[in-house]
Parts: C-alpha cells; structure tokens; sequence
C-alpha cells in the first residue's frame, strides 16, 4: 500500500493532516456536532467544528483545509446573517472573508 497517501505528511511547522484525512476529520466532527451521521446537505457551524477538530491541526491548516475543500466543490461555506450579534470570539472562531464572515459549512458530497 505504498501508493497511498499517509494520513500525516511532514509540513512546514512539523506533521499536519493531509488533505484526505482532513476531510474525514472535518466530517467526523461534523457528525459529532450534529450527533448523526454526516453526509450531502449536513451542516455544520464553523466554530463548533473547529473545537471539535481541537488541536489536531494549526487555524492555518483548518483554515486552508475549509479553502480546499470549497474550491474541490466538497462544501459550500455560508455567511453569517447578522454578524454583528456574535461574540468576537466567535468572529474569530469563524472564518473572515473581507467583512463577511464564514460560519457555516454545508456538504454537498
């Protein structure tokens, strides 16, 4: 099975998860928050999945993770409506686009 990704690959400031196993991990968490299976058209809020994630990835890595994942066509990220009723620490906890403010990932696979 040498051909096969491993789930950590050496980064910049030591191991982090590979695009595949960040997907999983992402999905994982995302069963936890909803407490079911996850699967097209689950939803989870930013936040949430970022401390279910916990330390097995930088903010960068999660960050770059969700970018990937948007781009490959995996998810769909969704503003907060009114951004101005959360709390910093869930501004910062979200992901900042300009003045919008990410907060919610939505599968479409």
């Amino acid at each position: 099975m040498a051909d096969q990704p491993s789930p950590r690959e050496v980064g910049h400031g030591g191991l982090r998860l590979s695009p595949a196993a960040f997907e999983q991990a992402l999905r994982e968490a995302t069963a936890t928050v909803q407490g079911r299976a996850s699967g097209p058209g689950a939803a989870a809020l930013i936040p949430e999945l970022r401390r279910a994630i916990g330390a097995r990835v930088t903010r960068e890595e999660f960050d770059q993770g969700l970018r990937r994942l948007l781009q490959d066509g995996t998810i769909i990220l969704a503003p907060h409506a009114h951004p101005e009723f959360l709390s910093p620490q869930e501004v910062e906890d979200a992901l900042p686009r300009g003045e919008v403010v990410l907060y919610l990932v939505r599968w479409l696979k």
